[in-house]
């Protein structure tokens, strides 16, 4: 076996990269392959443009700008980081899906960079890259991390967070260890589920005894302190509401032992679904003996000898979710996961380059154009199909409904609709689709939007949407605003087909 390093030797290896100038060998022809993950990100923007009518069918991404345009340290069910990025995007940009997409995009693209960043830490940069390149292509940072929520903005923040971590276990900076200490208090804000993140880490510093030692260095305190900071303000949040969020995370908890055990089965089997295009696409830029090297990619998960420190970084956060799960019988969704894997990659990279394998980046170019051209091939027959069938996806009118209702309120008032309510996915799709001055109620639990009582919507005024098939928001519409409703009818067009129409009831609550 040609052993270029002791890959444990993390010092040696950051000493390695940084030693190789931009412009010589390998690193020199490779470093512009770094623009494909741009590339990347428009293809899936237009790609989700092509196969979507709708944001997303179960409206959380509409969710995630209601509350966001509140600046709230904390809401009904999830910490704020998404909300906020949400709300400051749409304070720049137009507010279209496409813009919406952009946003999703650019997300994933900023974790993209930030497992070559951490690869770059243990590998030399020719191969730093290809991390980037082989993640990319994984369902995790393409189609699922189009709907940007509370799981996928876990995408961005943990690679960045890992990235530091190493960067302080190595160096021991004070910039580095707030830098640490910001990202992991962040990774909380964008979800409570980040604690495995938190913990996998600090495990993995226990077990290595290089990095032990950094737990009794003075600098450690700052990471508490930066951490402290940034999650200071949702805390006292926490404190102030009586821990809502806490409630809304019980509700996924419960089953017996077996259960919990079958279940976090089938969430590790969806991991390795999710790995094996990026597992594929590592293989295809081994030049020669694929099937050893698929050999030693699959040793260096089973075996941590191999490269400690990045075996701890790449496995901890699933044996983490493990432990956590069964013993809280947390009924676990496979794409809570979606950020833990930004190790992995780098590690079955370390195991090929310590066996002597010889890696072709330049491949990635063309197996990426194959990639991005089937993805919009099939992206087009989606979106063609849905427009043909009338799914929901395609065919429901969401920003149609929004303009009629804008239409409406303007007529009447002559200014901007102040307070929408009433069916949610409907409602908040008129907040969105508007021009940044409508807020949102709850009509069916007023306690998620605190920010507004009903007086105020008696003050301002107020529209109220309704499915036809929805009795109990009519009912309350009509309790509230004791007028009668106003039926309107739009319909979507799209692929050069108008959908099937469907028809709304709107109620106008006058101001004062």
């Amino acid at each position: 076996m040609n052993q270029k390093y002791p890959m444990s030797d993390t010092s040696f290896v950051k000493a390695d990269v940084a030693a190789s100038p931009a412009g010589n060998g390998d690193g020199g022809s490779t470093r512009h392959l770094i623009w494909l993950l741009p590339v990347h990100a428009i293809v899936w923007i237009i790609s989700a443009w092509l196969s979507r009518g709708n944001l997303d069918t179960q409206g959380d991404m509409i969710e995630n700008y209601v509350w966001g345009i509140e600046w709230q340290a904390g809401y009904s069910k999830h910490p704020p980081l998404f909300a906020w990025i949400t709300a400051a995007w749409f304070r720049v940009f137009p507010h279209t899906d496409i813009a919406y997409f952009a946003l999703s995009a650019l997300n994933s693209m900023t974790g993209l960079l930030g497992i070559v960043a951490l690869a770059g830490r243990f590998l030399p940069r020719r191969l730093a890259v290809i991390a980037g390149l082989a993640m990319a292509v994984s369902p995790l940072y393409s189609n699922l991390a189009i709907k940007f929520n509370a799981n996928s903005v876990l995408l961005s923040v943990w690679p960045w967070t890992a990235y530091f971590f190493v960067r302080f276990m190595q160096t021991r900076s004070w910039r580095d260890a707030i830098a640490l200490g910001a990202l992991a208090a962040a990774s909380v804000l964008g979800k409570y589920f980040s604690i495995v993140l938190l913990i996998a880490l600090f495990v993995a510093m226990l077990a290595r005894p290089a990095w032990r030692a950094n737990l009794f260095d003075w600098r450690a305190l700052l990471v508490a302190a930066a951490g402290a900071v940034v999650l200071g303000p949702h805390v006292h949040w926490l404190v102030v509401n009586h821990f809502p969020t806490f409630a809304y995370a019980d509700e996924r908890t419960g089953g017996t032992f077996m259960a919990a055990v079958a279940r976090f089965g089938v969430y590790t089997l969806a991991q390795v679904g999710y790995l094996a295009l990026s597992f594929a696409m590592t293989l295809m830029l081994v030049h020669g003996r694929r099937g050893q090297a698929a050999r030693f990619m699959v040793e260096s998960v089973v075996r941590p000898s191999l490269n400690p420190d990045l075996w701890w970084l790449a496995l901890g956060p699933l044996m983490t979710v493990g432990v956590i799960a069964v013993l809280s019988r947390t009924q676990m969704a496979s794409v809570w996961g979606m950020a833990q894997w930004f190790a992995i990659v780098p590690l079955w990279l370390a195991a090929l380059d310590r066996a002597g394998f010889k890696l072709k980046p330049e491949r990635a170019v063309r197996a990426l154009a194959g990639y991005w051209a089937i993805a919009l091939v099939i992206a087009s027959a989606v979106g063609y199909l849905g427009a043909l069938r009338n799914t929901d996806d395609a065919a429901e009118p969401r920003a149609e409904l929004a303009r009629a209702a804008h239409v409406l309120w303007n007529q009447r008032f002559g200014y901007d609709m102040p307070v929408v309510a009433g069916s949610v996915h409907e409602a908040q799709s008129i907040a969105f689709y508007g021009d940044g001055n409508t807020h949102y109620w709850d009509i069916s639990n007023p306690r998620t939007t605190p920010w507004l009582a009903i007086e105020d919507l008696k003050q301002r005024g107020a529209l109220f949407v309704c499915e036809e098939i929805d009795t109990r928001c009519m009912e309350e519409s009509k309790r509230i605003t004791g007028a009668t409703p106003v039926r309107v009818e739009v319909n979507k067009h799209a692929w050069g087909r108008s959908l099937m129409a469907r028809q709304y009831l709107l109620f106008v609550l006058t101001p004062r």
